[in-house]
């Protein structure tokens, strides 16, 4: 279950942020290819965050859909199902440019939002994700893909 892996990353950028003060919210944005199940999600960062300030806090996702561009042809386009192809002109030699992210957005703690980069100018926290986590993720899809077309 990577959702695991995910929460004990973004309970550490909660943490950090909220230092002893209860925490209410997250505001999450997840990249499509993370292919996290928002409950699963949740209940992860639910044990991961037991007996801390952050034990009883909401998580709240938002969707990052998948964005990819050729470095064959340049065209950008929507990455919507395995294999991952230039939509333009067919070649596999692509770059992802959104849909990989975990980000946090906004933490409520009980004094009210602490981080909340669209009012303060500042950029949202990448959560650390493990470096072999999303090869898992494209790996499966082209066996899936290969599974369907066979």
């Amino acid at each position: 279950m990577h959702e695991m892996a995910l929460a004990e990353g973004i309970l550490a950028v909660v943490l950090d942020v909220a230092g002893e003060e209860p925490v209410r919210r997250v505001r999450l944005r997840v990249g499509k290819l993370q292919h996290v199940v928002p409950d699963s999600l949740q209940f992860c960062f639910q044990l991961a965050a037991q007996d801390t300030p952050a034990a009883e806090a909401m998580l709240e996702l938002e969707e990052v859909p998948a964005r990819l561009r050729c470095r064959r042809c340049g065209v950008e386009s929507a990455y919507e199902a395995p294999p991952p192809l230039c939509q333009h002109c067919g070649a596999v030699e692509i770059d992802f440019l959104t849909g990989e992210e975990v980000l946090v957005d906004a933490i409520e703690l009980d004094s009210g939002w602490q981080h909340r980069p669209e009012s303060q100018g500042s950029e949202p926290v990448a959560v650390e994700i493990p470096a072999d986590h999303l090869e898992e993720h494209l790996a499966d899809a082209h066996r899936h893909a290969a599974e369907r077309s066979s």
